[in-house]
């Protein structure tokens, strides 16, 4: 009896909880869109492509009915695990990115010209960008526990940002490659931020001023940020103003994958998110939620919001840096964890001001402070 009280009230608990920000425009055409992952707008069309196991394909849909109206098919690839799509002015960018075990080593890019997607035959033929992760030396499989899987991907300036998906902290790390495939290119660490989830899909405006991200939490419960007031010419995107984290943008069970933005008024930035197929069991209950198109509306305000609240109120920074030996703190610290860029903790240290790291090998590290209950994420460097 307490058994059967328990699934009803999981049940209940599911099928309660509605979205607070996005509205449910339509179900995706079932069974070839289950796996929708990646989301662009792109000649008045919204296009998309599964994950892992489906041909090379890219499909056209009506967002009305969620119908394929045209399928393209994408020559010379692989879908071996495509996690996000992108474009700029002249080329459309699938990821094939996704590193679930940590140990792939060819991890690419498709850049599809747009001249040659816009022909009316329905195939293009790739340029291939292929990269490795700088720092990572151990490719020994560990599935949903590593920090080297990554599900988002913008075309931003001249280079191509990489947003992990690090299952171990629920950080996310953005690196940089550059958009050309003349060499296996190796990826520089840009920014990190505390995004307690992980990130499945990212898109930008037009003219890059602003960044919005999706994902979920451990719980499968999705959220959302923005980011805007990006310093010119940096890479170090979560330098920018990073908003409140959005959550319950639609309801649990749903598990978003992609996010588009598709129109810009005078006071909202309109967007279309997709959710896989997914299905709950609990007990002898089998639970579905099918592959859907959300959208969602950011206004301005929205936009402008910053996280309350957060260490980056204080007046905060680490000094030197880059550091031979000594890591000063600008104040007195509830916690430090420093990691390295695979995801590795190296030291943990509460209530100090300072760090002797005499002992650390030189290179780049990702410091996790925490203050008052918050988290600042930075950039440390050993010389």
């Amino acid at each position: 009896m307490k058994k059967a009280i328990t699934i009803i009230l999981l049940l209940f608990g599911l099928l309660t909880v509605s979205a607070q920000t996005a509205t449910d425009i339509t179900n995706l055409q079932t069974p070839t869109l289950d796996e929708t992952s990646g989301l662009i707008f792109y000649n008045n069309k919204t296009i998309t492509h599964n994950d892992s196991g489906d041909a090379p394909n890219l499909y056209e849909f009506d967002t009305s009915t969620g119908t394929i109206t045209r399928t393209v098919t994408i020559n010379n690839a692989t879908n071996i695990d495509w996690e996000d799509i992108t474009q700029d002015a002249s080329y459309i960018y699938i990821g094939d990115i996704g590193n679930n075990s940590g140990s792939r080593t060819d991890l690419k890019i498709y850049k599809i010209s747009k001249v040659d997607y816009n022909d009316t035959d329905n195939t293009v033929t790739p340029e291939i960008i292929s990269y490795t992760y700088a720092n990572q030396t151990d490719f020994t499989p560990n599935v949903n526990n590593n920090n080297w899987d990554a599900e988002g991907l913008i075309s931003y300036d001249d280079k191509l940002l990489i947003f992990s998906k690090n299952w171990i902290d629920n950080t996310v790390n953005v690196y940089s490659i550059p958009k050309t495939s003349s060499q296996v290119h190796s990826t520089v660490l840009e920014s990190s931020y505390n995004t307690n989830g992980l990130i499945t899909g990212v898109d930008t405006t037009s003219d890059e001023s602003i960044i919005f991200l999706t994902g979920y939490s451990s719980t499968n419960a999705p959220f959302m940020f923005t980011i805007h007031n990006i310093p010119n010419a940096s890479l170090d995107i979560f330098s920018g103003t990073v908003s409140e984290k959005i959550s319950n943008i639609v309801p649990l069970g749903n598990q978003v994958e992609a996010i588009s933005l598709f129109e810009i008024t005078t006071t909202k930035h309109r967007l279309y998110i997709s959710n896989e197929k997914y299905v709950v069991t609990i007990g002898p209950i089998t639970i579905p939620f099918p592959a859907k198109l959300w959208m969602i509306e950011i206004d301005t305000d929205t936009i402008t919001l910053t996280v309350p609240n957060t260490a980056s109120d204080f007046a905060f920074s680490l000094y030197p840096n880059p550091f031979h030996v000594l890591l000063n703190l600008s104040k007195r610290v509830d916690e430090i964890i420093i990691y390295d860029v695979s995801g590795r903790k190296i030291i943990e240290q509460h209530f100090v001001e300072e760090l002797s790291l005499e002992g650390l090998n030189k290179g780049l590290y990702i410091a996790h402070i925490k203050i008052n209950n918050s988290t600042l994420v930075r950039k440390i460097i050993k010389q």
